[in-house]
This record gives structure tokens, sequence and C-alpha cells, in this order.
């Protein structure tokens, strides 16, 4: 009987474990930009960061207060009407700046990245915008 209880309660856990998680994932595709306990999930798009990650990966970021050379992080862009993330590492730091690039690109990023939220840039008259979502802690 005692063993039967703790199998019951084994069980139970179980279930609340899976339900939570259920809830944490649901919540992220209904509330934009969800970070429970500042965390973020995300799915990796393309192949510019191999070997580290590919296309298909999930990765978990987190904001940061200070970032480093070698450091991968993940950034908005917005350009005009287009919105995306991209996920590389910084190969360069000037102060508050950062230059990335991707492991498997053969070239580094055309964009300095800014650690400010809502940095705007007007050139050319096109509004870009450029803010890091946070550094990747986890990948596969």
């Amino acid at each position: 009987m005692q063993k039967f209880n703790r199998l019951v309660k084994d069980q139970k856990i179980f279930i609340l474990i899976i339900l939570i998680s259920i809830m944490v994932i649901s919540l992220k595709f209904f509330i934009k930009d969800f970070q429970p306990f500042g965390f973020t999930i995300l799915q990796v798009s393309s192949n510019s960061m191999i070997p580290t990650f590919q296309k298909g990966d999930f990765i978990i970021i987190k904001k940061q207060t200070t970032y480093a050379i070698g450091d991968i992080i993940t950034y908005e862009i917005l350009e005009e009407d287009e919105k995306y993330y991209v996920t590389h590492r910084i190969i360069k730091k000037y102060g508050n700046e950062y230059i990335t690039k991707g492991d498997a690109n053969n070239r580094e990023d055309t964009k300095t990245v800014k650690n400010s939220p809502n940095r705007i840039n007007a050139i050319n008259g096109i509004l870009k915008y450029t803010d890091i979502k946070g550094k990747v802690l986890f990948y596969k």
C-alpha cells in the first residue's frame, strides 16, 4: 500500500510538471516577447552558427547587463516594416557597442549592436533599430 501511495504521488508531480510546461510554452505563442523568469526560448532559423548550433535547434537566452567578446547573443532588428532576430557571436567590442559574426560566415555583420533598449538610428531616411535580447545560455 505504501508503495502504491508513493507511485500515485510521483505521478501527480509528473503530471503537474507537464501541465506547467505546457502552460509556459502556450503562453510563449500568445504573449509577444514572453520571458518566464527572464528567459526566452527561440528556434534557430538559419545555419549561420554551424557547428555551434544549426537551423531547427532551440536556444535559451537571458538579458544581461554586460556582454564580452566570445559571447553568443541574440538581437532584434527592425528595418522599415521588417523585424527579425539574429543570433551571432561577439567578435569585437567598442565600449557599449558590439560587432558580431556568425560562426559559419566569412565576414562580420554589417550592423553594430548596442546594449541599450530602444536604440533608434535614422540612416538615409530609413528607421533602423537594434536591441540585444539576451545571451545564449543553452542550446540544442
